[in-house]
């Protein structure tokens, strides 16, 4: 059915003659009546009484122009979400957060959405990226930001790579091990270690510099992906956090954590990315987590040189 025609119908309804009208819509009257008469024909029943001054519906017409009243509404609307969506002002949002990304990242996220798309509906999902990819596969998530060298291993997932950040082993002010000018592997073992979910390159190098002892089960004797505990935890006690450097930047900077002298190493470093299923459009909603987070990684970046 010619959504026109039943624009023709409405403006009969509420102009009062075909002549007002045909007027309003800038057509002829011939025109109008033609239009009018041709969704009569289509629905097989007669719509106006035309023996009156005043074009006055019939029992028939009553019924269509209720249900024209509301697919204008519904065609308005739908203008009106269509220009909101264009924007990043509506819609949804379904983001993945690896447990580095997501103590990084999250909370900034979250309140740059509250801000600036209070409107856009955000659902997150926390967990190791190898689970998340599963759930990207599903389309129960949007993306991820997660860890590049799982990303990558996933020839149907596009992967924004994200800078690299240091990594590094940290303790509290006034740890035994801060006596110590240079701590090697045996030393940093006699202390209690934590970590969040390493990412696969920080597991990787461990075990090249010191061997299968390093590998992440065997290596900590903490491991949680909660962040402020895992801070309280090292502030209270002997306990060593290693993880991205940036997660502990506050606290470096007010003097209660510092950093522990390992050797350094170059190739310290957490790899993240952002990451979508290959194809998929970039609608507005993703692109401003693409957005905030490329941002936000940058000034972590400069942050930490």
């Amino acid at each position: 059915m010619d959504s026109q025609k039943l624009k023709h119908l409405l403006a009969v309804v509420e102009h009062g003659t075909f002549s007002d009208a045909a007027r309003a819509v800038h057509l002829t009257q011939p025109a109008l009546s033609r239009s009018i008469r041709s969704l009569e024909d289509e629905l097989k029943a007669q719509l106006f009484d035309r023996g009156a001054r005043r074009a006055s519906l019939t029992v028939f017409g009553e019924l269509v122009a209720e249900r024209a009243r509301r697919i204008r509404l519904e065609m308005t609307q739908l203008q009106r979400d269509m220009e909101l969506l264009r924007g990043g002002q509506e819609g949804h949002l379904n983001v993945g957060f690896a447990p580095g990304p997501a103590a990084l990242l999250l909370t900034p996220f979250l309140i740059h959405m509250a801000q600036h798309h209070p409107r856009v509906k955000v659902r997150t999902e926390l967990g190791a990226t190898s689970a998340l990819l599963g759930m990207l596969h599903t389309e129960a998530i949007d993306a991820i930001v997660g860890d590049c060298y799982i990303l990558n291993s996933d020839a149907n997932v596009d992967v924004e790579p994200l800078g690299d950040l240091a990594a590094g082993l940290v303790c509290r002010a006034g740890h035994p091990i801060l006596a110590h000018k240079q701590v090697d592997f045996d030393t940093m073992r006699t202390y209690p270690l934590a970590t969040t979910t390493l990412s696969t390159a920080i597991s990787r190098r461990f075990t090249d510099l010191w061997g299968p002892e390093a590998e992440q089960d065997k290596l900590f004797t903490v491991h949680c992906n909660n962040l402020e505990t895992l801070l309280e935890v090292t502030l209270a006690s002997d306990t060593m956090l290693f993880g991205i450097l940036a997660l502990t930047r506050k606290e470096r900077a007010e003097g209660r954590i510092v950093e522990v002298p390992i050797p350094r190493d170059p190739q310290r470093f957490g790899r993240y990315g952002v990451a979508r299923i290959c194809g998929r459009t970039l609608s507005p909603t993703l692109g401003i987590l693409y957005s905030m987070t490329r941002d936000f990684w940058a000034a972590m970046q400069d942050g930490e040189r």
